[in-house]
């Protein structure tokens, strides 16, 4: 036992003295699709992902074709807006969008990747996985942190005043200060010199809890419907990225 626990050692060290370590810093921004879900109480649904965008930097540590990284990234989302047919409680889908500094976040990830080469190390992938926090960039105890109207007037957070018939209202809430998540990743990209690459990246990124949501009411004649619209952190992300190594590998 002591013989394999020390041949294990010597193996290990002697691939560290061999390995192609070293720092590297990079940057990356791309577009970012937030999946958005809509549910109403006679029993609608409708997801939606609402385009937005991502940017930041990062440090990383490569250990021969291992790599770890962390870094600071703004996160910016806004909530998609839905048309409500208030004859049937049907909801569909429309171009319009609005955001607020209070639905955009900071982003700490703690990356783990591994990296595969082609051609003479130039091309390469890298797969990765990461566990991330999601902090709101601008949070108060004191929710909701907005609201909206449809054929409203909104002279308060709790009250409003129809201008037709058929209305609707939310108010807007950021679920917590701090909410975790995981994200997995693919990029592909070149290698100059073996200092510097370029790449494109796709991610899909899935968080432990609720980030934003809304409570909606749709009024009309006939009924009131109750409803919600919710962010859980689910996205879609697409960036290019470039990254340069502190030392040549």
């Amino acid at each position: 036992m002591k013989t394999t626990i020390f041949a294990f050692i010597l193996i290990f060290s002697i691939n560290l003295l061999h390995a192609q370590n070293g720092f590297y810093v990079g940057y990356e921004n791309g577009g970012k699709w937030d999946q958005f879900h809509y549910l109403n109480s006679k029993g609608y649904s409708l997801n939606k992902f609402q385009l937005d965008g991502v940017l930041g930097g990062y440090i990383g540590y490569r250990l021969n074709k291992v790599t770890f990284e962390t870094g600071f990234y703004g996160y910016y989302t806004s909530s998609p807006s839905l048309q409500y047919n208030y004859a049937t409680g049907a909801i569909e889908k429309t171009y319009g969008c609005f955001g607020s500094s209070a639905m955009n976040s900071w982003m700490i990830p703690l990356r783990f990747g591994n990296e595969y080469f082609f051609l003479k190390d130039r091309l390469f992938i890298k797969p990765e996985i990461a566990f991330t926090t999601m902090i709101a960039r601008d949070y108060s105890d004191n929710q909701p942190c907005g609201s909206w109207g449809e054929n409203i007037f909104i002279p308060g957070d709790s009250t409003y005043i129809p201008t037709s018939a058929d209305s609707s209202k939310g108010n807007c809430y950021r679920s917590s200060k701090i909410n975790f998540g995981v994200e997995t990743s693919l990029s592909a990209g070149y290698r100059f010199k073996k200092r510097a690459d370029i790449y494109l990246k796709a991610t899909y990124a899935a968080g432990f809890s609720p980030v934003y949501y809304e409570t909606i009411t749709h009024f009309s004649a006939t009924e009131n419907v109750q409803a919600t619209k919710s962010f859980n952190g689910n996205s879609l992300l697409m960036q290019i990225g470039l990254r340069f190594y502190i030392g040549k590998q």
